[in-house]
Parts: structure tokens; C-alpha cells; sequence
């Protein structure tokens, strides 16, 4: 005749056994240490981001569109400082520069006493007869641009 097994105390009806046992001292562990479980998860997630970096091939470089030529831009044209200017040389700098001045102002009168006498006239034909009488040295003003009168 057959022999009849034992069957073990663990089996049978206690069939769970310790499993709902330990599930629920996992998630009171879980609870209690859910900060911890959080920093080496953290932990992890950074190493995996460092290793994939490391490993990636390089990205290509960056190209910015090269900019258009630009001309430099001209600097003013400075002539160098004349040196201080002592006695006779002062003298004459400073009388030159008033018969220049009178010249300029004789100039600009000579051209708008033409310009009062010829209304007709465009301002090219008096610039023309302006330019003539200047060249030969003579003013229209005075002595009627005749030199040769005191």
C-alpha cells in the first residue's frame, strides 16, 4: 500500500505564509526611508547622464555665417600742430592771416553786390563773372574793380 506523505505545517492552510509578512515590512521601510530612496535614485540618474556624455561622439562645430566685409571707416585728416610762433614770425603770420580775411570779406561783398546789381542772372553766370574778377585781382566794389585808381 501506498504510504501516505506528510504534508509540511507550512503548507497547506497557511499557504501565504510570511510573504504578506515581509511585503508589508518592505513598505513600511519604503515609507519610513522614502528620502533616502530618492537621493540614490538621483544619484543614479546623474551617473547615467555622465557616462552617456562621456561616451557620445563630439557634436560638429558650430559655423556662424562669416559677415560682410566692412570697409574701415576713413579718419578725419588732422594736420600735426605748427609750432608757437615767436615776435617777427607771429607778426607776420598774424598779418597775413588779416589780409587773407580781408580778401575773403571783400570777396563775399564783391559777390552779393553782383548779386544785388544782376537780378536777372543765375547764381552759375555770377559765380563766372565773380570768378573772373577775382582771378585778374580786382574787386567790383571799390573803384568799380578798376586797379589802377588809388
Amino acid at each position: 500500500m501506498a504510504t501516505k506523505r506528510r504534508r509540511s505545517s507550512s503548507e497547506g492552510a497557511g499557504a501565504l505564509g510570511c510573504g504578506p509578512l515581509l511585503a508589508l515590512i518592505v513598505i513600511g521601510l519604503l515609507i519610513q526611508y522614502w528620502w533616502v530612496l530618492l537621493i540614490a535614485l538621483g544619484l543614479v540618474t546623474v551617473t547615467v547622464a555622465l557616462v552617456r556624455v562621456a561616451t557620445a561622439p563630439p557634436r560638429p562645430a558650430r559655423v556662424r555665417p562669416p559677415k560682410p566685409a566692412r570697409l574701415p571707416k576713413p579718419r578725419p585728416v588732422m594736420t600735426p600742430p605748427d609750432p608757437a610762433l615767436v615776435g617777427d614770425d607771429l607778426a607776420d603770420q598774424m598779418r597775413a592771416a588779416k589780409q587773407v580775411r580781408h580778401i575773403r570779406e571783400m570777396q563775399e561783398w564783391d559777390y552779393e553786390w553782383l548779386r544785388l546789381t544782376n537780378p536777372e542772372k543765375s547764381s552759375r553766370d555770377l559765380s563766372e563773372i565773380a570768378n573772373a574778377h577775382f582771378a585778374r585781382g580786382r574787386s567790383i566794389g571799390i573803384n568799380h574793380g578798376d586797379p589802377s585808381v588809388p
